[in-house]
């Protein structure tokens, strides 16, 4: 009977670390694909990311059905992203406590807080330069202050009858790689 306790011992002291090696290789086989292989599959138009706020969701393209503040970050008809001069990406989203409330920690950002645009096989980084408050009137009027710009509207916290919307100023474009 000792005889049968030692082997069983044996063979699940074998057993554990080849079960281990096992798992881990599934587990780093089943890696997240990263933001270079989603803009290089054209799987999205665009990415935005914020790490302040630990947001990075993709962007559609201003046509794709996807393009709907009901299900993701909407990019709006009047943006231009950047390859030429004077572009404005305008980008609206819920906040409050909803699965489609993506920029529910926007409120958190300042100024000289950084929001990064991976698009066209470039990083545009954008620093936050203002922050404005608009009464919810079904018309926002929107500045363009700024050569190079990205606008982010969303609802204001703790505030049904306004809208916060963020102006950024392009700080740097840099080659994604």
């Amino acid at each position: 009977m000792n005889k049968i306790i030692g082997l069983g011992i044996v063979l699940l002291s074998l057993l554990i670390p080849i079960t281990f090696y096992i798992f881990t290789q599934v587990r780093d086989y089943n890696y997240e694909i990263s933001i270079e292989e989603k803009l290089v599959s054209n799987a999205y138009y665009a990415i935005i990311e914020i790490d302040n706020i630990s947001l990075k969701r993709e962007l559609y393209e201003i046509n794709d059905p996807q393009n709907n503040v009901d299900k993701n970050i909407f990019v709006h008809e009047k943006s231009t992203f950047p390859s030429s001069s004077n572009s404005n990406i305008i980008l609206a989203s819920h906040s409050g406590i909803g699965s489609n409330a993506y920029f529910k920690d926007l409120y958190k950002l300042k100024i000289n807080d950084q929001v990064k645009i991976y698009y066209n096989n470039f990083i545009w980084s954008y620093v936050i330069k203002e922050i404005e408050y608009q009464e919810k009137t079904g018309t926002l009027y929107l500045k363009e202050e700024y050569p190079e710009m990205l606008t982010l509207i969303t609802c204001t916290k703790n505030d049904a009858k306004t809208q916060t919307i963020y102006y950024a100023s392009l700080e740097k474009k840099s080659p994604i790689g």
